[in-house]
This record gives structure tokens, C-alpha cells and sequence, in this order.
């Protein structure tokens, strides 16, 4: 190799190793409480309230990747997420009320930064009784091609006998690790970078709901808790109320695949927009 082809590879190793890293990807995931409105009867003004606090809570965290819980429907969560440039929704679930029939106002939307290649939602399948819940997805695309999976979830909430709530949030941990095969098979020779599991699991690892395996079943089915070395009181994502009669505690969480053991970062959200503080990921990007 002579001088000069020499001092021009120099050179061009030196141009790509002082390029900048990428900022991470930030994703949050949020139940907001009865978007907007914080009831399910909430008034005009109550409602007006909700959203413009939550608005302004949104557009501080900035996220590039973000999962709501408790939406009531598209057109909220289209104004509430319109606050921060660049984010766009892909998927709002639509899951009705088996006992009214009616659309019930506790739906999950997803929105991004990056490019949407698909969407969808799905109630669980559990019946005893129908808990008219579900998940939303939404498949990612990122710069390098590859894509990043994604669930907004909402299992059974704690009201009922404890055994048939635990066994219901069973039944729903299986139907959600099962997606990984049909999402698979649907972009056979795509390039999966990874998947994450968002949302309020209403259950968590700390052996405060016995016979919910709902925790040890997905990470049996593969996907890392991103809590698992977070001390309980470094994630109580769910804050009681001075006069309630149950302890703050971790409802929701992160579950990933193929994207390393990153650690869930609990934010300080406002207690009067939701009783449920907000939690992200930082990812790096490819």
C-alpha cells in the first residue's frame, strides 16, 4: 500500500469514528386514568383539564416510542399526542363492554417517530368472564431495516376472587407470548431487531397476588423483566391515595427480546394526570 492510499483509509477511519452516537430511543409507556377526565362520567371541564395537563406532561418527556393505557379513543389520543413534533398514531384499540355492547373508555394506543409497517389489536380471549381488555401492536421500522415490535397491553384488573382474576391474567400472559410465532410467521424474512411488551400488567414479581405467574411466564417465554434488579421501592409505578386503602405498588412494566437486559427508569409523572406514574426505555439505536 503506497503513502497516499495509506493517509486516505486514515482518514476515513477517522471520519466514522468521530461521528456522534445516535441519541437512544426513548420509549414511554403511560396509563393515563380514564383519559381525559380521570373518571368515566368525567364532565366537559373535567376532561378540557385532564388534557391539557396531560399535553403538557407528554410534550416534557418527548418520546419517540409511547403506549397509553386508558384511552377512550382515537380522537383523544390524537389531540393528546399532536403536542410533540414528529409523533404519530398508529393504532388505537376498540374493545367493547361484553355486559353494554359499548366501546368502552379504556382503550390502548400506540404512536411513533419511526415508520409503521403494521398495527393492530386484539382482545383477550379469556372468558370467565370476558374482561373486555386486550393489547394494540404496532411493528416499527428503524433505520437499519430491522424491526422493533411492540405491545401496549392492559390485563384483568384485581376486582373479583382473587383465583379467577390470577387465572384469567394466566390465560392472558399465554395469548401475548404466543403472538411471537404469529408475528414470526407474518414478516418471514424481515429482520426483527426486537420486541418490547409495554403497559399495566395489574400484577407484578413481589408475591403480592398468589397464583398470578403472569411475571415468571414471559420471562419463561423468553423476554427479560426490566425490572428484575430494581429495588420494589425504586418502581412503585402505581401510587395510592392518602385515603386509599391499598399500598402504592409496580403494576406496570417493561418486557424485552433480543434487545439486550435494558432497565426500566420509573418517572416522576404529576399524581393529579394519573395515579400511575409513566416509565421508559432508553434503547440504543442501530
Amino acid at each position: 500500500m503506497n503513502l497516499r492510499t495509506l493517509l486516505l483509509v486514515a482518514l476515513a477511519a477517522l471520519s466514522v469514528t468521530s461521528l456522534p452516537a445516535a441519541p437512544p430511543l426513548k420509549v414511554v409507556s403511560w396509563n393515563i386514568e380514564w383519559f381525559p377526565g380521570k373518571r368515566p362520567t368525567a364532565s366537559a371541564e373535567e376532561a378540557d383539564k385532564h388534557m391539557k395537563d396531560a399535553r403538557a406532561v407528554l410534550k416534557k418527556l418527548d418520546p419517540d416510542v409511547f403506549v397509553a393505557t386508558e384511552i377512550r379513543d382515537w380522537a383523544s389520543f390524537q389531540e393528546l399526542i399532536s403536542v410533540v413534533p414528529g409523533l404519530v398514531t398508529h393504532v388505537v384499540s376498540n374493545f367493547v363492554d361484553p355486559e353494554t355492547g359499548e366501546i368502552r373508555p379504556q382503550q390502548i394506543g400506540i404512536a411513533s417517530k419511526l415508520t409503521c409497517r403494521a398495527a393492530a389489536w386484539e382482545a383477550w380471549k379469556a372468558n370467565v368472564p370476558n374482561p373486555a381488555r386486550g393489547f394494540s401492536f404496532a411493528a416499527l421500522e428503524e433505520k437499519d431495516g430491522g424491526l422493533l415490535m411492540i405491545y401496549g397491553n392492559h390485563f384483568k384488573s384485581n376486582r373479583g376472587e382473587p383465583a379467577e382474576v390470577a387465572a384469567m391474567r394466566n390465560d392472558q400472559a399465554r395469548q401475548l407470548a404466543g403472538q411471537r410465532s404469529v408475528i414470526e410467521k407474518a414478516f418471514l424474512g424481515r429482520k426483527i431487531s426486537g420486541w418490547i411488551l409495554a403497559g399495566d400488567f395489574n400484577t407484578n414479581h413481589d408475591g403480592q397476588f398468589p397464583g398470578c405467574n403472569v411475571v415468571a411466564d414471559l420471562t419463561a417465554a423468553g423476554f427479560y423483566n426490566t425490572w428484575a434488579n430494581t429495588p420494589q421501592k425504586k418502581r412503585l409505578t402505581w401510587r395510592a391515595r392518602p385515603d386509599g386503602k391499598y399500598a402504592s405498588t409496580t403494576f406496570d412494566y417493561f418486557f424485552t427480546l433480543g434487545l439486550g437486559t435494558p432497565t426500566a427508569i420509573l418517572l416522576d409523572t404529576p399524581m393529579d394526570v394519573s395515579d400511575h406514574c409513566a416509565i421508559a426505555l432508553a434503547l440504543p439505536r442501530p
